[in-house]
């Protein structure tokens, strides 16, 4: 309805706001995604710092994102995605200008934690308000708008490690020009904000009573297949994944980077086909749950069992992080499950939590794999501390015992065929 009474200005307004906001969601990603996994190596030769520190980067920002969530889920329903942007997103500019600034480990942490704070409110903001501009077309818009997002994920491995390695800039300035250009972005949108309506700021207070529904028995097996298959998933995509391709299987910086852009194109383009699948299948829902769980275990004992078996080609170890990024990231699949479910009025509950369960899961994995790492001395090669088998054979070990919850996981989610909640 609110698309028919708006003018043609102010139609186009709304549109580049919800643009610059998507802009936003892609830096969210890049942040995500670019410390520490598309430069451990340059972190730690810069730092001279073992890994476990360089993985807390990533886990502080982690933690701080999943615990925020909670809130963010209930300020947006509040005051809109817009206004909730706006703050945030100065936290967020604030942060990632910061770090690369940061002289010392705690100014490291702090601006992580600043940076994950501001980034919390960027993806809900874009879906609350993605559903508001396009209230009849949801669906196709918000997975263009995760499509450009996933793309700040592909951006922060190959092309931003190749930046840094075929300049002289250094992955400070490099990372300062990206928090400068994500600052630039940021101003625009406060500007064209105040060009148009907001909507009523809705009378709610905050209260964890509000998840209570969300924790209800039956939607466990679906937060624990979702939430371990994605956090497996991330934990290679921004931790441990380009490092291990560079230690183990002597690939190099370049090279490993494109492999992780690839296994982000691969995720992106997974959550964008599955739900059509799931439609030509006659909206059945649980094989592709299926999948998700048979594919994350396999994605993490296969790998396994070869660095037991000292093998240590590329191809192997690329190809199932190929499978990881094409079974981990079934979104869509997953939400109308949750959708079918739960009934509407505690869908943005049941939304928020499992955001809060997955990179809750993602900051404790990439922890202990960090830890994990350093039981075991690294060789230092020019500056740069190589870890060898053993400490990679720790850490797979310990991604095989999320990896196997997520199939037992898969097993127990009930097949909906696209029936909408019921109330009884």
């Amino acid at each position: 309805m609110e698309e028919n009474i708006l003018s043609n200005g102010e139609r186009k307004r709304t549109l580049f706001l919800l643009f610059l906001a998507i802009a936003l969601y892609f830096f969210a990603n890049f942040q995500r995604t670019v410390i520490p996994g598309a430069i451990f190596s340059e972190l730690q030769k810069d730092l001279n710092t073992p890994a476990a520190s360089i993985t807390a980067m990533g886990a502080f920002f982690m933690y701080i994102y999943a615990v925020s969530q909670l809130f963010s889920g209930i300020l947006v329903d509040k005051y809109g995605g817009h206004r909730l942007m706006t703050f945030g997103g100065f936290l967020f500019c604030a942060g990632s200008i910061l770090f690369p600034l940061g002289n010392s480990l705690f100014m490291l942490y702090a601006s992580r934690v600043i940076t994950g704070i501001g980034a919390s409110t960027i993806y809900l903001s874009v879906v609350k308000e993605t559903k508001r501009a396009f209230p009849g077309n949801f669906g196709p818009a918000m997975g263009f708008a995760m499509l450009i997002g996933y793309t700040g994920s592909m951006a922060a491995n190959a092309p931003f490690v190749g930046l840094i390695h075929h300049t002289n800039l250094g992955w400070r300035n490099a990372l300062l020009s990206a928090g400068i250009l994500l600052a630039g972005i940021w101003l625009l949108f406060c500007i064209t904000r105040f060009t148009v309506k907001m909507p009523e700021t809705a009378k709610s207070s905050f209260s964890f009573r509000a998840f209570l529904p969300a924790v209800k028995k039956h939607n466990w097996p679906l937060y624990l297949l979702s939430s371990l298959s994605f956090s497996v998933f991330y934990c290679f995509q921004t931790v441990t994944g380009k490092k291990f391709l560079e230690d183990y299987c002597h690939i190099s910086l370049l090279a490993a980077g494109w492999i992780l852009t690839i296994t982000g194109a691969l995720s992106a383009f997974a959550s964008f086909i599955t739900p059509f699948l799931s439609r030509l299948a006659g909206n059945r829902r649980r094989p592709f749950m299926l999948i998700m769980g048979s594919g994350t275990f396999l994605a993490t004992f296969l790998p396994l069992l070869a660095l037991c078996l000292n093998i240590s080609a590329p191809w192997f170890f690329t190809g199932t992080l190929f499978l990881l990024a094409l079974t981990a990231n079934m979104t869509p699949v997953f939400l109308a499950i949750l959708s079918e479910t739960n009934p509407d009025r505690t869908l943005g509950a049941c939304t928020s939590f499992s955001n809060f369960f997955a990179y809750m899961l993602v900051a404790l994995l990439g922890t202990f794999a960090g830890f994990l790492m350093d039981l075991f001395p690294p060789q230092i090669m020019d500056g740069v501390r190589v870890y060898g088998r053993n400490s990679y054979i720790a850490v797979y070990l310990f991604l095989t015992i999320p990896g196997t919850i997520a199939f037992l996981s898969s097993l127990k989610v009930p097949e909906t065929n696209g029936k909408e909640y019921e109330e009884k």
